[in-house]
C-alpha cells in the first residue's frame, strides 16, 4: 500500500529528508551533506537518493511503500530549464517510485505558507527570494556569492574578509575580524587567506561557515562584526521588499535558513525594516524539507486538511536533553546507525561466502560516503596543521570502538612520522583499561569528558576531534564542550548528522555510511569510515609539515630491524647511493634519515667541481 511519502530539502550545506503518512505524521527525519549539483556534480545526486534510503530505514519502510517522492535541489532552476532537465536525468533510475524536482527554494516556501501565496526570503550558503502570487512565481537574488547571494553567510563571510583587510591597511576601523578569520582557516595572515581563495582552496561551504566567527566577534562587542551582520538584515529585507514590488501586491513575508536561525541580528533587523513598511512578518509554518513532504502528498492527490498541516507545524521532534540516562533509549529508533540494513535482512540464512560478499559489498560503499566529506576534512587538515605550527595538539576523544580508533590514530604518528607524542593523543572514555575492555558507565559521564579536556589542559592553540558514531556519547560531547569553552577549535566525527555533539562543535564530518550489515554494529561500515577518516587528516597534515618527501617516510623512526632497512631503502633512493652507501651514510647520522639527507647534500656539494 502506497501510504508514505518523502520529502527531501537538498541545500547546498546540508540535506534533509523526510517520511511522512497519509494521516500527517512524521515518522523520520535524518540529514546528509550538502547536494548542490554545482559544486558537487553528480555526487549530489546520490547524496539525495542516500537521504531518501536512510530517512525509509528509519521510518523502518521500504520503497513499495512510498507513494511519492518531492525534491527541493540548489543549484537547480524551474522545471523545463536545462538544470533541472539534467537533475532529472540523473535522478531516473535512482529513484524507483514516482519523484518531482524543483529549486530548494520552493519546498522553503511550500514549509513557510503551505502553498498559499507569499514571500519568502532564504538565507543559508546562500540566498534568495522566492514570491508566489496568482500561480506566478517571482525570483529575487539567487545568483552566487560573486554577484549576489546578498545577505548570505557566504556574503556576510565575504564583507567580513574585506572589512578586514581595510583594518589592516588603515583603511578602515580596527577589528578583531582580522586575526580572527585568517586563523579560523588554519593560516597565519590575510595574504594567506587571498592565496587560499586564489587557488580554490577555500569552497563555498567553508566560506559559509567562516561566517559563524563574525557572529562570535560581534556577540564580543566588535563594531564591525555587528555592522555587518545589521548590514546583511537590511540586504535581505530589500529582496523581499523587491519582490513585493514585482508582484505589486503587499503580500505576507516569511524567512528560512541557517542565517535567520543562527544570527539573531540578522532576523531582527530583517522583520524591523519590513514591519516599519507596514507588511507581515511570519514564522514559517514548517521547515523546508516538511514543505517538500507536503508537495510530495499534493503531487499523490491526498486529502491534505487543516489537522495535517497542524501536525506538520508541530512535528519537529523534542528530544530528552543528553544528560538523561535513557536519553539514547529514547532516540535510538531514530538513529540511521541503529537501522537494519534491507540487504542483510537474511544474513543469518546465508552461506559463509554469501556473508563475506555481503560485507565487502557494503564495505564498498565506504569510500564514496568519505569522499563527499573532502571538503570538511579539508578544513580539519588546516586546522591540525595550524595548531602544530601554533604549538598546540590533536586530540581525539571517544569511547568504545570510536576511542579506540582515535587512540590507535594517535599512537601511530610518533613511529611513522618522527612526531613528539604530545602532537597526536588519544582520549578515550574509561582511561587505559578501557583500550581492551569495555569500562562500565564511562561513555555516559558527561562530567569526566569536561575533567578529560581540563585534565588536558585543552586551550586555544588545540584541535579536540570528538569521535561519536551516535553523537550522543556524553563523555565526548562534555569533552567538545569544555575544549570549545577554553577556546579550541572543535570538530564532530559522526555518521548521525541531527546530534547534540554537532551542534556542540565549530565543524562536522559525517559520512553517510547508511546502516550497518548488523543492525548497530557501528565497528563495521562506521568504524571504517572513521579510520578512513583519521589516516587522511593525520597524514595529509604530516605531508603538509614536511614530514613526507616524495611519498617517503623521511622521518620514520628507526626502531627495528626492518624499519632500518626500510630507511636505508629511502636514503639510497633519495640520495641516489648503494645500499652500502646508505647505510654508512645513516650509521654515521645516529639513524636519522633527515641527517643523513644532508650529510649526503652537504658532502655532495663540497665534491661538486668549481665554476
Amino acid at each position: 500500500m502506497n501510504n508514505r511519502v518523502i520529502g527531501v530539502d537538498a541545500g547546498a550545506t546540508q540535506t534533509v529528508a523526510a517520511v511522512a503518512s497519509q494521516d500527517g505524521q512524521i515518522l523520520a527525519e535524518v540529514a546528509l551533506g550538502g547536494a548542490n549539483p554545482l559544486l558537487s556534480g553528480t555526487d549530489a545526486f546520490g547524496t539525495v537518493v542516500n537521504a531518501c534510503r536512510d530517512a525509509l530505514a528509519v521510518a523502518q519502510c521500504r520503497w513499495d511503500e512510498v507513494a511519492s517522492v518531492f525534491i527541493g535541489m540548489s543549484g537547480v532552476d524551474e522545471p523545463d530549464s536545462p538544470s533541472h532537465k539534467s537533475a532529472m536525468r540523473s535522478l531516473k533510475g535512482l529513484i524507483p517510485v514516482p519523484f518531482d524536482l524543483d529549486n530548494d527554494a520552493l519546498v522553503a516556501h511550500w514549509g513557510a505558507f503551505a502553498g498559499d501565496d507569499g514571500v519568502l526570503t532564504i538565507a543559508g550558503t546562500g540566498a534568495i527570494t522566492l514570491a508566489l502570487c496568482r500561480g506566478r512565481r517571482y525570483r529575487v537574488d539567487g545568483m552566487g556569492e560573486w554577484l549576489g547571494d546578498e545577505g548570505s553567510a557566504t556574503w556576510i563571510s565575504l564583507e567580513a574578509l574585506r572589512a578586514a583587510v581595510r583594518s589592516r591597511d588603515g583603511r578602515g576601523p580596527s577589528t578583531r575580524l582580522a586575526d580572527r578569520l585568517p586563523r579560523a582557516l588554519g593560516v597565519g595572515s590575510l595574504r594567506d587567506v587571498v592565496s587560499l581563495l586564489s587557488i580554490g582552496e577555500v569552497s563555498k561551504q567553508e566560506l559559509a561557515w567562516l561566517a559563524q566567527q563574525v557572529k562570535r566577534a560581534a556577540d564580543e562587542g566588535d563594531g564591525v562584526a555587528q555592522s555587518i551582520l545589521v548590514k546583511a538584515g537590511h540586504r535581505l529585507s530589500r529582496s523581499a521588499l523587491a519582490a513585493i514590488g514585482r508582484c505589486r501586491r503587499r503580500l505576507p513575508v516569511s524567512y528560512a535558513g541557517g542565517v535567520f536561525s543562527n544570527f539573531p541580528a540578522v532576523l531582527e533587523t530583517f522583520r524591523s525594516l519590513l514591519v516599519e513598511r507596514g507588511l507581515e512578518v511570519r514564522e514559517p509554518l514548517a521547515p523546508p524539507h516538511l514543505g517538500a513532504c507536503l508537495l510530495a502528498a499534493q503531487r499523490a492527490s491526498w486529502n491534505v486538511d487543516q489537522d495535517w498541516l497542524r501536525r506538520l507545524a508541530t512535528a519537529r521532534q523534542e528530544e530528552p536533553p543528553v544528560e538523561e540516562d535513557k536519553s539514547l533509549l529514547a532516540v535510538i529508533p531514530r538513529l540511521i546507525s541503529e537501522q537494519r540494513n534491507e540487504a542483510t535482512e537474511d544474513i543469518s540464512r546465508r552461506t559463509i561466502q554469501d556473508i563475506l560478499t555481503a560485507i565487502n559489498d557494503e564495505d564498498q560503499t565506504v569510500p564514496v560516503a568519505v569522499r563527499a566529506e573532502i571538503p570538511a576534512i579539508g578544513q580539519v587538515v588546516r586546522w591540525a596543521v595550524d595548531s602544530i605550527r601554533r604549538g598546540g595538539r590533536i586530540f581525539y576523544v571517544g569511547a568504545g570502538t570510536s576511542g579506540r580508533l582515535g587512540v590507535m590514530d594517535a599512537a601511530e604518528c610518533p613511529p611513522t612520522f618522527g612526531t613528539p607524542p604530545e602532537w597526536f593523543q588519544g582520549i578515550m572514555a574509561g582511561g587505559y583499561e578501557a583500550l581492551y575492555r569495555s569500562v562500565e558507565g564511562a561513555e555516559d559521564d558527561r562530567d569526566a569528558g569536561r575533567k578529560a579536556s581540563e585534565a588536558a589542559r585543552v586551550g586555544e592553540r588545540d584541535l579536540v576531534i570528538g569521535i561519536s558514531m551516535s553523537g550522543r556519547t556524553p563523555f565526548v560531547i562534555g569533552a567538545a564542550e569544555e575544549a570549545k569553552r577554553r577556546g579550541a577549535r572543535t570538530v564532530a566525527l559522526t555518521v548521525n548528522r541531527l546530534s547534540p555533539l554537532t551542534t556542540v562543535c565549530d565543524l562536522t564530518i559525517c559520512p553517510a555510511v547508511g546502516p550497518e550489515v548488523v543492525a548497530g554494529s557501528t565497528r563495521m561500515k562506521a568504524g571504517t569510515a572513521t579510520k578512513l577518516i583519521l589516516n587522511m587528516i593525520s597524514t595529509t597534515a604530516m605531508v603538509r609539515l614536511g614530514r613526507v618527501e616524495r611519498n617517503l617516510m623521511i622521518s620514520v623512526k628507526t626502531w627495528s630491524g626492518k624499519l632500518r632497512e626500510r630507511a636505508k631503502r629511502i636514503v639510497a633512493l633519495m640520495g641516489g647511493v648503494s645500499l652500502e652507501q646508505a647505510e654508512e651514510l645513516l650509521s654515521q647520522s645516529g639513524w636519522d634519515i633527515r641527517k643523513a639527507l644532508a650529510r649526503l647534500s652537504g658532502s655532495q656539494e663540497t665534491e661538486a667541481p668549481k665554476g
